[in-house]
């Protein structure tokens, strides 16, 4: 597995997902705190689609409903690509690179923090302000990967 953080524009997104190899997703840049947790989500919902104990029927969906530590698409799509202009984290578990680049994919850093993006993501994963309250916000990255440890569990 490889991790890069980049942003790409995307005209017209039926299009585009029809392109992409299956075995690469993306996830928006604003919901991710650490590479880590990205991992981390990419590891279980692999260990889950390997297992057949998946939720979806294709791997990438199933790699975004673990980082969105929910069973709703719709929800888990919030974390996904969009038409316009993406920041993202490209999940690339079968050398998709090149094709990365091909559709016009810049690497760069995108995943940085700051207190307005930290409260999306609290509220993303349902974080309430007592857990914050207790843990503060440097251990917001650790919430996170509870939440997706816990859907793992509830599966």
């Amino acid at each position: 597995m490889r991790l890069y953080q980049g942003i790409i524009e995307i005209e017209n997104l039926r299009e585009f997902l029809k392109k992409i190899p299956e075995r690469c997703v993306f996830i928006d840049a604003d919901y991710v705190i650490s590479m880590e947790t990205v991992e981390f989500a990419v590891r279980k919902a692999v260990r889950s689609w390997n297992s057949g104990k998946r939720v979806s029927k294709a791997l990438s969906m199933e790699i975004l409903l673990h980082f969105s530590a929910t069973r709703q698409i719709n929800h888990a799509v919030k974390a996904g690509l969009k038409q316009g202009l993406n920041r993202v984290v490209v999940v690339d578990l079968d050398s998709c690179r090149r094709s990365l680049e091909n559709l016009g994919f810049e690497e760069q850093e995108v995943v940085e923090t700051n207190p307005e993006k930290l409260r999306k993501v609290a509220d993303f994963y349902g974080i309430c302000d007592e857990e914050i309250g207790i843990t503060g916000w440097n251990k917001l990255d650790l919430l996170v990967r509870e939440r997706i440890a816990l859907f793992t569990l509830s599966k």
